[in-house]
């Protein structure tokens, strides 16, 4: 939708400006090297940084701000050819730099169920930096449907899934306003991972969900 790409532009110009949190940093950098579009718009945003203070008068250019900018476009490219690298070689179950957080598939210990069909990891980045959660998805089950009273940024690592805002597949970003109700339907050919960032909680709003809101409450 017009709305989630315009929400979408303005979180990737605030991982451009290091506006971001540290769980929505490593959201953004792994979708930026699974997505090649994404990374050309981000290394133009970083140019266009770069040419701003470049035309900037000599009295407001701080010593060495050019050079700095620069330096970080050089970075920002030998990062991202490295990222391509490893998400095309596929050696890891998840692609980088996610999977530098996510605990291994079969370890048990670090997984639990979050409803039929459904394991969640939790991802603790510390009290200051937020918390982020990594959910794996049954082929073809349904997340049960709820509402935020935050917004929610998640991430599709692997397979898919559709909601009321259309279908998701490896690498894109859907975005959840708060307030905003939806029911998430894994694709049939495989199990969906997604990276969820959530600024508040989600809560359960279908029949059972409201008794289950109840009693953990």
């Amino acid at each position: 939708s017009t709305l989630n790409t315009q929400v979408l532009d303005a979180l990737l110009l605030d991982y451009a400006t290091g506006a971001l949190s540290r769980p929505l940093e490593i959201l953004v950098e792994t979708h930026l090297a699974m997505n090649q579009k994404s990374s050309r718009s981000m290394r133009m945003l970083m140019q266009l940084g770069g040419i701003l203070l470049e035309d900037a008068e000599p009295v407001s250019l701080s010593e060495g701000a050019l050079q700095t900018v620069m330096a970080q476009l050089d970075q920002f490219d030998n990062e991202t050819d490295e990222m391509f690298t490893k998400v095309s070689a596929h050696t890891e179950w998840l692609p980088h730099p996610v999977v530098t957080y996510a605990p291994e598939p079969n370890c048990s210990e670090s997984w639990r169920r979050a409803g039929i069909g459904i394991l969640e990891s939790s991802i603790d980045f510390g009290e200051a930096d937020g918390k982020a959660t990594i959910y794996r998805i049954a082929p073809g089950t349904a997340v049960p449907i709820h509402t935020h009273t935050g917004a929610e940024v998640t991430l599709v690592l692997s397979g898919g899934f559709t909601d009321e805002t259309g279908g998701y597949g490896p690498g894109d970003i859907a975005i959840q306003e708060a307030g905003g109700e939806h029911q998430p339907v894994a694709d049939d050919d495989g199990e969906c991972v997604v990276f969820a960032v959530n600024e508040g909680e989600i809560r359960l709003t279908g029949p059972f969900g409201r008794v289950l809101n109840l009693l953990v409450n």
